[in-house]
């Protein structure tokens, strides 16, 4: 397969450290390797390998209260700090990701032939640094990537609110970059050049983006959420951001991270929902609840784990009213095979996602539609889209019918758009972490803290703090950063547009 030894190759050649001076300075060379596969590896390396899904797994999935049980979770269900899970988004986006795209807009943004390539990178680009700003805040940004053209081996850190204004442009300005009359989009593992789904892609990230700075600055999210409807957003399932994998275990970096880090020592059997998530499915009679979890037996009912527990604590049989017996090795419900399946796919923006945020757009009056409409679209494309991962059963016509049906927007319609974005998004803990810090939906439960592990006295945590590496690394920079946040590399400190 192709990709795959240029992913070898790109492998070798690639640093995974959190220092910028190695990360920028050895490139690979964009001139014997073909714009496509660069654009391929910078998407591939997302999500691919099981680095990249310990970040969702141990930290967000359990910060937004999806799920709890096993020791790895205490990260981000008990806010205790991990080095290593937090930096792993800091380590791989900017060591792979990051480092290709720069090097592929460097070597092509002149070159007319290329135009389609560097478009679709631009716009890939902006969404790698969404992610990071949004768990980090302030962050490297306008310099990363450039020391070996630029010679900066030590990139400032841009402010969110700069890096915001800047996502906007780069996204607008990609989409009208594209040219039908250049060479089509090879090797594009996103949407098989594709130009349209392209541009969808596009004005939905920009959407979600928008949607993003409702609190921290309503007048250009109005402008941006606007723009990017009439641009023309993601129409069907068919134009989700999905990456595709192969079915491969660690280190293979071709099979689903997230995948692999649940296959780790079977974590799949001890990764429980929690009371938070699993009461909301029950509560709405939402028929999702049994795709998304697997209950073992006639009489535990799916039952949750309360956010913060470990699955071995509250140690006791489950007794159902027949008598029977459930030991408590086996009585949580924990998450469905589809979703530990190493060559299963991964969602990143989808349809489901971008509708939910139209109806709030047009709850605040932003865009002159039926927000009742958009939403129900938005809950059936849900339902659909969990369609995915392999294995997964279909729900009927009906069952989704009847779900539909049964919700329409009530008074509080923020607030039940964002809960049912909430069940929308799993299992992507990332935006679903970002969302909450927004809305403020779900109000999470109490976390049980039973060693009185939490370092934060059980607060949630505002952000993930910056790589130790980075004081060593970035000095001078990092201090700038730091003093922004009061002193101190505190992730209690919220991100500008959560302020």
């Amino acid at each position: 397969m192709r990709f795959y030894h240029f992913c070898l190759m790109f492998i070798l050649s690639s640093s995974c450290t959190t220092n910028f001076g190695v990360i920028n300075t050895d490139p690979v060379n964009g001139s014997t390797i073909p714009a496509g596969e660069q654009l391929t590896a910078a998407a591939y390396l997302l999500d691919g390998g099981r680095e990249m899904g310990y970040p969702n797994l141990y930290i967000f999935q359990p910060m937004v209260q999806y799920v709890g049980g096993t020791y790895g979770m205490r990260t981000g269900g008990k806010y205790v700090r991990d080095e290593f899970y937090n930096g792993l988004m800091w380590s791989d986006y900017y060591g792979k990701c990051i480092k290709q795209l720069a090097d592929l807009l460097q070597q092509h943004q002149a070159d007319s032939t290329q135009v389609n390539y560097v478009a679709a990178a631009r716009i890939l680009k902006v969404y790698i640094f969404s992610l990071l700003t949004d768990a980090y805040g302030d962050i490297p940004y306008s310099q990363a990537g450039l020391a070996y053209y630029d010679k900066i081996y030590t990139p400032a850190y841009d402010r969110q609110s700069d890096i915001y204004k800047d996502f906007f442009s780069e996204l607008t300005a990609a989409v009208e970059q594209f040219d039908d009359r250049q060479p089509v989009i090879t090797n594009d593992i996103v949407y098989n050049g594709n130009v349209t789904k392209w541009k969808r892609m596009a004005r939905s990230l920009q959407l979600r983006l928008a949607m993003r700075l409702s609190s921290a600055d309503p007048v250009l999210a109005k402008a941006q959420a606007a723009a990017a409807f009439a641009g023309g957003v993601m129409q069907r399932n068919d134009d989700n951001f999905v990456m595709i994998h192969e079915d491969y275990s660690y280190p293979d970096l071709r099979g689903n991270g997230y995948a692999q880090a649940l296959q780790e020592e079977a974590a799949y059997k001890y990764t429980i929902g929690t009371t938070t998530f699993v009461n909301y499915l029950k509560e709405e009679n939402d028929p999702r609840l049994g795709m998304i979890f697997v209950n073992t037996d006639s009489v535990t009912n799916y039952l949750p784990i309360q956010p913060g527990l470990y699955w071995w604590e509250d140690w006791k049989d489950f007794v159902g009213e027949n008598g029977e017996v459930v030991g408590q090795a086996d009585k949580y419900c924990h998450i469905s095979a589809p979703f530990y399946q190493q060559g299963g796919a991964w969602l990143h923006l989808g349809y489901a996602e971008t509708e939910l945020l139209l109806a709030e757009a047009a709850v605040r009056g932003w865009i002159g539609e039926d927000a009742n409409a958009h939403y129900q679209a938005g809950l059936r494309a849900a339902m659909h889209q969990l369609e995915m991962y392999p294995g997964m059963v279909p729900l009927s016509d009906m069952s989704i019918d009847k779900f539909v049906a049964a919700h329409t927007l009530p008074a509080n319609a923020i607030a039940a758009i964002s809960m049912q974005k909430w069940v929308a998004l799993f299992p992507n803990g990332y935006e679903a972490y970002a969302n909450m810090r927004r809305t403020g939906y779900p109000v999470l439960n109490p976390v049980v803290d039973v060693e009185g592990e939490s370092e934060t006295g059980g607060h949630m945590p505002k952000r993930l703090f910056y790589p130790a590496t980075e004081a060593l690394s970035n000095p001078v920079h990092y201090q700038e950063a730091i003093a922004r946040l009061g002193g101190s590399n505190d992730w209690m400190q919220p991100v500008w547009w959560d302020r």
